[in-house]
C-alpha cells in the first residue's frame, strides 16, 4: 500500500529545501502520496499543493498580533486537514511558531511526527525543547554542533547535512554527486559557475552584467576588503541587494538599500551594477510599486541569487542583506556583506531585552562572534552607506570559518 506524506512549510527557503525532499522520495518511490502546505517548488516537485505559504507570510510580534484572526483561521484548517487525510507521517519543515502547534495535534491523533531544520533553540528560546521532546518522533538537523546540543537535552536528532552549502557547493561545481533535477538555484547557466561571466546563457537575467566603467579611475576600490578574488576585467563591481523574502521588509530595506549604494557610487565617483534578488513570493509588479514610489530605479532578478552573489564576490563588489538564510548564502560565496533589519520597536525590545538575542544575522550566531556587520532598527541610506566602508575585511576567512563548521562528519 503506497504510503501518504504530509508536508508543511512557512517561508521560501522551505519551500525549497522541502522540495528536494519530495523530489528524492518520488524518485525512489513514485507511489508515495505527497500532499503539503508550501509553495510552487513543493509542488513541482510532485506535491499536492492545498495552501501557498505566502498567503500566510507573517513575521514579527505586531504582525502577528494584529493577524492573530488570520492565524487562528489558518491554524484551524491545517488540523482539518491532516484529521480529513490522515497521513502516514507528517512532516515539518523549520516555522516553529505555526508548526510546533500542529505537530503537537498530529501527534495526538498518532501520527508520526518527522521535523527537518531545528528551531533554533541554542539562540533563543530553549524553552521548547520540552514540547519537541513529548511531539517529534524524528529530529533532523543542518548543523553538527546541534546533535550534541538537543542530544544533552533530552532530545535525540540526526545530523543530515546543511542544505544551504549543499546548494552553493553544487552551483560552484565542487560536488556534483547526487545531484537532483530541478533545482532552480542557478537556473541552466551552469557555466556560470566558472571564473568568467563570458558564455552567459542567452536569456538568463544576468546577460546585461557590468559593461565597461569608463569613469575616471579613483582610489575607492570597493569596500575595505581583502583577497576577493579575481575581478572581472574592465567590468564594474556587481552589488548585491538582497532585502528579504516578505513585503513588509522589502518595502522598508530595498529603498535605503537602493539609496545607500547611489549615495556611496556618487561620494566615490564609481560606477557600479545594482542586482536585487527577487523573492519568489513576491511579484515584479510588487517590487516595481516600491520603486516607483521611491523614484528609484534598480534590475529585478528573481530565481538567479547564487548568480548575483557569485558575481558581486568575484567584481570586487559586496552584498546588503536582510537577516535570515540570505547572510549564509552570501558567507558561503564569500561575498562581503553588511547585514540590515528593521522591526516594530515592540518586536526589537521583545527580542534583545526579554530573549536576550545577541545576534540576527545566521552568520554571527553559527559563529558567535561580530563576524559580520549589523545594523539594526535605523537603516536610513545615510547610515547604511556609511556602514558599508566598515564592511569586515575577512570575507573570504568568514567562509573558510562557516565551511569548516557544516562539513564536519554527518553524525
Amino acid at each position: 500500500m503506497a504510503k501518504k506524506l504530509f508536508f508543511f512549510a512557512g517561508e521560501a527557503s522551505g519551500d525549497q529545501h522541502a522540495s528536494v525532499m519530495i523530489r528524492k522520495i518520488k524518485a525512489a518511490e513514485p507511489d508515495t502520496e505527497i500532499l503539503c502546505w508550501g509553495g510552487d517548488k513543493m509542488q513541482a516537485a510532485g506535491a499536492v499543493l492545498l495552501s501557498h505559504y505566502k498567503d500566510r507570510n507573517i513575521m514579527g510580534l505586531v504582525e502577528v498580533i494584529k493577524n492573530l484572526g488570520l492565524i487562528r483561521r489558518f491554524m484551524q484548517q491545517a488540523r482539518e486537514d491532516i484529521l480529513q487525510h490522515r497521513p502516514d507521517k507528517v512532516v515539518f519543515v523549520d516555522n516553529p511558531g505555526f508548526n510546533l502547534p500542529l505537530a503537537k495535534y498530529a501527534h495526538s491523533l498518532g501520527i508520526f511526527v518527522h521535523w527537518y531544520i531545528a528551531p533554533k533553540a541554542w539562540a533563543w528560546n530553549e524553552g521548547r525543547i520540552k514540547t519537541m521532546r513529548k511531539v517529534i518522533d524524528q529530529l533532523d538537523v543542518i548543523f553538527p554542533f546541534e546533535v550534541e546540543f538537543f542530544t544533552s537535552r533530552g532530545m535525540p536528532c540526526t545530523y543530515v547535512g546543511n542544505p544551504t552549502y549543499e546548494a552553493v557547493k553544487e552551483f560552484r561545481g565542487e560536488s556534483l554527486e547526487g545531484r537532483v533535477e530541478g533545482l532552480e538555484f542557478s537556473g541552466e547557466s551552469l557555466e556560470f559557475r566558472g571564473e568568467s561571466l563570458e558564455g552567459r546563457v542567452e536569456g538568463g537575467e544576468l546577460s546585461e552584467l557590468p559593461a565597461k566603467d569608463q569613469t575616471p579611475k579613483t582610489k575607492d576600490q570597493g569596500p575595505k576588503t581583502k583577497d576577493q578574488g579575481p575581478r572581472f576585467k574592465d567590468q564594474r563591481p556587481v552589488i548585491a541587494l538582497l532585502p528579504g523574502s516578505r513585503p513588509a521588509e522589502v518595502s522598508s530595506l530595498l529603498p535605503s538599500f537602493i539609496k545607500a549604494v547611489k549615495l556611496r557610487e556618487e561620494t566615490n565617483e564609481r560606477k557600479v551594477t545594482i542586482k536585487v534578488a527577487g523573492a519568489p513570493s513576491l511579484s515584479q509588479e510588487f517590487y516595481e510599486n516600491i520603486l516607483r514610489e521611491s523614484q528609484l530605479e534598480a534590475d529585478i532578478v528573481f530565481d538567479k541569487t547564487f548568480d548575483i552573489l557569485h558575481a558581486a564576490s568575484q567584481s570586487g563588489g559586496y552584498a546588503l542583506v536582510a537577516s535570515g538564510t540570505a547572510t549564509l548564502e552570501t558567507s558561503l560565496f564569500g561575498c562581503p556583506q553588511l547585514v540590515a533589519y528593521k522591526v516594530s520597536p515592540l518586536t526589537y525590545f521583545v527580542g534583545k531585552y526579554l530573549f536576550n538575542i545577541e545576534y540576527v544575522s545566521l552568520v554571527n550566531i553559527l559563529l558567535k562572534r561580530t563576524a559580520v556587520q549589523e545594523i539594526l532598527q535605523d537603516v536610513s541610506a545615510e547610515r547604511l552607506s556609511r556602514a558599508i566602508d566598515e564592511i569586515h575585511p575577512d570575507s573570504r576567512e568568514i567562509r573558510r570559518e562557516i565551511e569548516g563548521l557544516l562539513s564536519n562528519s554527518r553524525a
